[in-house]
């Protein structure tokens, strides 16, 4: 196992940022839900808010509170445990990679319409756990993103645990009930929350610390120092707020008023709930390549020896698009290169397809060793090769969002 495939285990331990909302006429009222909080005082000019989060991509989750709502717009920033973007193309959220059938004229089918499960939920959720589509809706709004540790420093708290026995190691693999853990994170039961996490840390003797206390530290530290500069909405693990050594007593201990901002739930959809789902995607324009692609959210760009790559991944659901562009240097036609794209056990070949009725491409079932089946598009652009590939699990691989993908890349 390498290091990234241990960040979720960690980030479900690590993950539960506070939701703020604010009082106001809608229904129904929860005065007890705790996961957003208030931060004032200490010479502040603008108020940041706490949210306690859950590393999770089941729907009920993200059932947020109208302030929840408002919270997010208003702050200028948005500030995250860590980079969940830095674990593109590193990490595949799938549980296990889907292997493809075919029938015999090569359409793809499934004999069952099971949602694959990913390390932070399933298909039937939504794209991205809620720490993601936090970090998502920061750079598709345009707001700044600060990150209060490392993932490596992430790895550093987990790796540091000590086991005195075999069980103690695969504490990691146990798990509290689904329904339980989520319906006291909807209640807002921070300390519930709290409660539930020292009791199953408690296997190990020095997990706890490791996990929570000496982190509560180190965030509350990183949002002190935030907070003087940034309006902010600060997203860190519910387990990680309540307590005498919990990141708000912490930061009260800091000289910073906190309080609980009352949750009210609006039975329809509020002006700033409608405003903050305008930013469920973004086009990436490119101006070397002369391409557009609308994405979930902002792609991880990289460039090696003239060879980008965009990648783009929905953690929840476990999906990833990726396109990579590249000088065609083999003077070859494309149907002569099209064993270097494409490669299936299955014998299925892939078919021609025209761009805007003027550009030859191929598309079809590719094989990727570590990856599994993946559906691809290829065709040659003003001299470059654009090798466009998508993958996810069994729903994702047998419906047509990824030729949706492929169709809403322009070219210009």
């Amino acid at each position: 196992m390498n290091r990234i495939s241990r960040i979720p285990t960690l980030l479900f331990y690590a993950s539960v940022i506070v939701f703020s909302t604010f009082t106001g006429f809608s229904q129904p009222l929860s005065s007890s839900n705790q996961l957003l909080w208030q931060i004032s005082g200490k010479g502040l000019k603008k108020t940041s808010y706490l949210f306690g989060t859950f590393h999770s991509n089941d729907n009920r989750v993200f059932q947020f509170s109208d302030s929840t709502y408002i919270a997010l717009l208003k702050s200028d920033a948005i500030v995250l445990e860590a980079d969940i973007y830095s674990m593109f193309e590193e990490y595949d959220s799938r549980i296990e990679n889907y292997n493809m059938v075919f029938d015999p004229s090569g359409r793809s089918y499934t004999t069952s319409k099971k949602a694959s499960t990913t390390k932070y939920g399933n298909e039937d959720g939504r794209p991205q756990f809620l720490d993601a589509y936090l970090q998502q809706f920061a750079y598709n709004s345009k707001k700044k993103f600060f990150a209060l540790e490392t993932v490596e420093e992430q790895l550093v708290a987990y790796e540091n645990i000590t086991y005195s026995s075999q069980k103690e190691y695969n504490f990691g693999n146990l798990t509290i009930g689904k329904d339980y853990s989520i319906d006291t994170y909807s209640n807002g039961d921070i300390e519930g929350i709290r409660q539930m996490l020292k009791a199953q840390l408690s296997v190990s003797g020095n997990a706890y610390n490791l996990i929570i206390t000496n982190r509560n530290i180190v965030m509350a530290n990183g949002i002190d120092t935030l907070i003087r500069k940034n309006n902010a909405f600060i997203g860190i693990g519910a387990a990680h707020l309540a307590g005498e050594e919990g990141v708000i007593q912490l930061l009260r201990n800091k000289g910073y008023t906190l309080r609980p901002v009352m949750a009210t739930f609006s039975p329809h959809a509020t002006p700033e709930a409608a405003k903050i789902r305008t930013f469920n995607s973004t086009t990436y324009t490119d101006s070397t390549y002369r391409f557009s692609a609308v994405f979930g959210g902002v792609p991880k760009v990289s460039d090696t020896d003239g060879h980008r790559k965009l990648i783009y991944q929905e953690m929840g659901q476990g999906n990833t698009f990726l396109i990579e562009v590249y000088a065609d240097d083999s003077n070859r036609p494309l149907e002569n290169q099209i064993d270097d794209f494409f490669s299936s056990s299955k014998n299925i070949k892939p078919r021609e397809i025209w761009i805007d009725h003027q550009i030859q491409a191929f598309e079809g079932n590719t094989f990727i060793y570590g990856i599994g089946d993946c559906w691809r598009r290829v065709f040659i652009y003003e001299g470059n090769i654009f090798k466009i590939t998508c993958y996810g699990g069994n729903k994702f691989m047998n419906s047509d969002r990824y030729r949706r993908f492929f169709n809403q890349i322009t070219l210009f």
